[in-house]
């Protein structure tokens, strides 16, 4: 197993995010959590700052890093500004899908995206296939020098504000997974309709269902030759699923601060209730529990630097911390009592923000079945 461990550097740009999102992102954080979108200048300062290209091509405004720092930026960020911070793993994983389609499209999309001009969507997921991708109806058919497209894809984070979509669909429905080919799908094309998801959280996200009526997409947008697309995805998720895992583990940690702070100066029977048994040891669970999900996720980027597959570990990230932030959200919100309940105290949006990280981009129960995968081998699988 791969030992790991921050460098003075990944401490030092950690304190540089940390301090760039207590100045221009923490102020007005708890209002504009209530808004049914995400400004479009905090997409801007975000970008303008540089770290919406952290380990990606100088040549389209990105600097050079590892991803341990790319993980670094989603912590700190979601620390304050979740909805901002889930805007990272879309323009990191946009990037890297790009690369695999031609120059002019890199050079088109790239810098914008890394610049906060843009926002990218991942066009995956369908009403009726979810975790099996591969089943996907969405079709694409070529007609001379365009391909026509037709179906519907759902639960699209920022699909109501993105520019483009990354948008796979079936150019072979025979071949099933391999009959998959990946599309940059400008968002404002007609034969385009979109509607909002009324959700428990994600409000400045938004979720949305994005109906295709026969689009045309000139072929120059398709990304790869056809068949190839569903696996540039499913290695992109690798990456993706360890992100969201460190904007949980973000936001749980903001909420243990607050916890902690609040136990302290919060007093019961003549002292303070962090005294008590029922509240420090729960504190101290939680901590242990964040530290070690904490660890596997940059653990596992840090495999990604080395160059050594991680799909087993990225799996694991998934099905842990998402679950582990939502039950520190959980019992933070049951520490500050009644005020915890109410949207004066920002536990509660963590926590449905959490929840969906529980769903999107892979279930616990999926990623079980990916980690039993690696460590028994495909032959064991239950399909």
């Amino acid at each position: 197993m791969s030992s790991f461990c921050f460098s003075e550097a990944h401490e030092m740009f950690r304190k540089e995010v940390r301090a760039f999102s207590r100045k221009e992102l923490a102020p007005g954080a708890k209002e504009r959590a209530r808004l049914d979108h995400y400004p479009k200048e905090m997409v801007r300062k975000i970008g303008k700052q540089g770290l919406y290209g952290v380990n990606l091509p100088e040549e389209y405004g990105g600097q050079p890093a590892d991803w341990v720092s790319v993980g670094i930026v989603a912590e700190e960020l979601a620390r304050v500004d979740f909805s901002g911070a889930v805007l990272l793993h879309h323009a990191e994983g946009s990037c890297l899908t790009l690369a695999q389609g031609p120059k002019a499209m890199q050079v088109e999309w790239a810098p914008p995206i890394i610049a906060g001009e843009k926002i990218a969507a991942f066009l995956v997921t369908e009403p009726d296939h979810g975790s099996d991708a591969a089943a996907m109806e969405t079709r694409a058919i070529r007609d001379g020098d365009d391909y026509v497209i037709t179906g519907e894809k759902t639960a699209i984070t920022y699909g109501l504000q993105a520019d483009m979509g990354l948008l796979w669909a079936k150019t072979d429905p025979s071949q099933k997974a391999h009959g998959v080919t990946c599309f940059l799908l400008p968002l404002d094309l007609p034969g385009i309709t979109k509607s909002r998801f009324p959700d428990l959280g994600w409000r400045q996200t938004g979720r949305a269902s994005i109906i295709l009526d026969n689009v045309r997409l000139p072929a120059r947008y398709r990304i790869g030759e056809e068949g190839q697309g569903f696996y540039s995805v499913m290695g992109a998720f690798d990456l993706i699923r360890v992100l969201l895992c460190l904007e949980a583990i973000g936001m749980a940690a903001a909420s243990l601060d607050d916890a902690i702070a609040y136990a302290k100066q919060r007093t019961a029977f003549g002292q303070p209730v962090a005294k008590f048994e029922g509240v420090s040891f729960t504190l101290a669970e939680d901590y242990t529990m964040l530290e070690a999900a904490r660890l596997l996720c940059y653990r596992t980027l840090s495999l990604r630097d080395q160059g050594v597959r991680h799909t087993k570990e990225s799996a694991m990230c998934k099905l842990l911390c998402p679950k582990v932030a939502a039950e520190i959200q959980h019992h933070v919100l049951l520490l500050h009592g009644h005020i915890g309940y109410t949207e004066d105290y920002p536990v509660e949006q963590r926590l449905r923000d959490t929840i969906g990280l529980e769903i999107g981009d892979g279930t616990a129960q999926i990623m079980k079945i990916i980690v039993a995968r690696e460590l028994l081998g495909r032959e064991f699988l239950p399909y």
